[in-house]
């Protein structure tokens, strides 16, 4: 499967074919073929352009591929009846075009699944457990892919500059596959969801995470940044819980 981001290019690629048929017909009843041609090229250079994403993801056997090669099988005949002459004949191909676009929006639709990328940004070790049983659901779905990735913190000397950093990654149980922090690109893979356990960014007097894992800027690189607070209900006091950066 591929990640929602690219069927949402793929999808907004869709629209522009859409729009670009109305253009063309505009063009044609104008008798503007020169404008036409070129628009024709543009809808090819598009529709070749989905199908590299598509195959990139899922292959070249993927059902939508053969809809999109009919797609441009009646592009070009088109582009042959404008530099022809016989208008006509490209006229009477506007209803197959939009046919075999229709087939490809439906197939993108249907067929292409989607995967889910899901980061996990644990700091101290020995609260993993809060956070374990979420990512073991996510690690179980053959439909997502999961990342956990433990980040360095610092003890904090008293004027509030980093003194000691940490860095907890060896000490993980022995089946939870580890990511380096360093060898993530957050702002490429642009994930799904991703879960923190440290949201007091700047607030906590003690100890801090790494500025670049602040709740802040983490939101900067995906849609949904969930919070799942490490202690035990009761000990918790909302109205404070709330008033932190983070949240």
């Amino acid at each position: 499967g591929m990640r929602k981001v690219q069927k949402k290019q793929i999808e907004e690629l869709l629209d522009l074919l859409e729009q670009a048929h109305d253009e063309l017909k505009r063009f044609v009843e104008n008798k503007e073929f020169g404008n036409a041609m070129e628009l024709l090229g543009q809808c090819q250079e598009s529709a070749v352009r989905i199908g590299e994403l598509i195959e990139m993801e899922e292959g070249e056997a993927a059902p939508t591929i053969v809809k999109l090669e009919n797609y441009c099988e009646v592009l070009y005949k088109i582009y042959e009846g404008l530099s022809s002459d016989s208008i006509t004949a490209a006229v009477k191909l506007y209803k197959p075009l939009r046919k075999a676009l229709i087939q490809v929006v439906n197939s993108v639709r249907n067929e292409v699944k989607v995967r889910l990328e899901v980061v996990f940004l644990p700091y101290k070790a020995s609260m993993w457990d809060s956070l374990e049983s979420v990512w073991r659901a996510a690690d179980a779905d053959e439909d997502t892919d999961a990342y956990v990735i433990p980040i360095p913190y610092y003890d904090r000397n008293q004027d509030g500059s980093f003194c000691r950093e940490h860095y907890e990654g060896g000490l993980y149980p022995a089946d939870v596959p580890i990511t380096r922090y360093d060898t993530y690109d957050f702002e490429q893979r642009r994930p799904d969801v991703i879960y923190i356990h440290n949201a007091y960014d700047d607030w906590n007097l003690v100890t801090s995470i790494h500025p670049d894992f602040f709740a802040v800027n983490l939101r900067k690189y995906t849609k949904r940044l969930v919070y799942i607070p490490y202690f035990v209900l009761g000990e918790a006091e909302p109205d404070n819980e709330a008033a932190v950066e983070g949240i």
